[in-house]
C-alpha cells in the first residue's frame, strides 16, 4: 500500500472540487466517502497492456489545517493483479528485469498517478 500526505495551501473545498474533476477527468470511478472529506475512487482495468492502467482503488482524506487543507492518501493495487505480477516476479527471478518491472508497477506508476493528481491540485 502507498500512502502518504501533503499539505496545500487553499481552501478545503476548492481542494475538494478540483479533486474530484481531475479524478474524473483521469477517468476513475469516484465515490463519496464517509463524510465530505474522504474521497474514495478506483482506477484502471484488467485488460490492460499497461503497468500504468492496473486496476487500483485510493483513498483521499482531506483535513483543514492551519496553512490550507492537508491530504493524506492510500492508494494499492488490486490484490489479484499484485498476487499475479510477484508470482511471475517469482517465477522469473533468475531472468533480472521481470522483477524489475514488477516493482516499477506495483510501487513507482501508483505513486507517480497520485502525485501527478496532487500536483494538479
Amino acid at each position: 500500500m502507498i500512502s502518504g500526505s501533503r499539505t496545500i495551501d487553499k481552501p478545503m473545498e476548492e481542494v475538494n472540487d478540483r479533486l474530484r474533476m481531475l479524478l474524473a477527468a483521469a477517468n476513475c470511478s469516484v465515490s463519496a466517502g464517509e463524510g465530505k472529506d474522504d474521497i474514495h475512487f478506483q482506477h484502471g482495468t484488467y485488460l490492460t497492456q499497461s503497468a500504468t492502467l492496473l486496476p487500483k482503488s485510493g483513498r483521499i482524506h482531506l483535513a483543514t489545517d492551519v496553512g490550507g487543507t492537508h491530504l493524506s492518501y492510500q492508494l494499492q493495487v488490486s490484490a489479484f493483479a499484485r498476487g499475479w505480477m510477484i508470482l511471475v516476479a517469482l517465477l522469473a527471478c533468475w531472468a533480472i528485469f521481470p522483477p524489475i518491472l514488477v516493482y516499477r508497477a506495483l510501487i513507482v506508476h501508483p505513486r507517480r498517478f497520485i502525485e501527478n493528481l496532487l500536483d494538479g491540485v
